[in-house]
């Protein structure tokens, strides 16, 4: 008997197809190369790892961006406070022109660091600070005032043992002065005395 190679065709039944579009969960499975879109006619697929990985950095990029941006914004305002506030200060402190009180202080200073020019390193820095306080105080009265009242609470809140200390000295001085006040007001009176009793006594040695 011979043997037919197609002797079981007819028990092959053909399955008809869906005629239905693919799943958008079975589109991503099928190529790691993710989704398939079509602009212009072209068609463009995007990797999802590396689209994932591009959002994470961007995201990143974008709020370490808008932290610099917030803190940037603060320092710059708080700057512009501190300049505010030093012209308002500064503004206050001064009262008088600064023409031409400044180059008189400006002189003086010169003048009080030439004279110590060659003297010892103590004397030369505290001759220009003697030279610019006496002509600020001469020349700009008002201002010195206002930046010794500066100066006396600036000290009273950071340093109040200095400020005990100095109305010690202080107290110590106006002691001293008074002292020597009614010493010199002793010796007048003395020398006074002293005087009439030898006009006396040159009257009574001439009749």
């Amino acid at each position: 008997m011979a043997r037919s190679f197609y002797e079981d065709d007819e028990l092959v039944i053909n399955k008809p197809g869906y005629n239905v579009e693919i799943s958008l969960e079975l589109k991503e499975q099928e190529s790691l190369h993710g989704p398939i879109s079509f602009i212009q006619g072209m068609g463009i697929r995007s990797t999802p790892y590396l689209e994932s990985w591009v959002n994470k950095a961007r995201l990143f990029v974008h709020s370490k961006a808008a932290i610099y941006e917030a803190e940037l914004g603060t320092q710059k305002s708080a700057f512009l406070n501190e300049v505010d506030t030093l012209k308002s200060e500064v503004k206050a402190t001064i009262k008088e022109p600064v023409l031409p009180g400044l180059i008189y202080i400006l002189t003086a200073t010169l003048t009080g660091s030439i004279l110590v020019g060659r003297k010892s390193l103590p004397l030369r820095f505290v001759s220009p600070v003697v030279f610019a306080s006496v002509s600020t105080s001469y020349f700009m009265p008002n201002t010195w005032e206002s930046l010794t009242n500066k100066y006396l609470h600036f000290e009273h809140q950071k340093a109040p043992e200095l400020t005990e200390k100095r109305h010690q000295v202080v107290s110590a001085y106006q002691s001293t002065k008074q002292d020597v006040d009614r010493g010199v007001q002793s010796a007048k009176a003395e020398l006074q005395r002293g005087v009439r009793l030898a006009r006396l006594w040159l009257d009574e040695i001439s009749k």
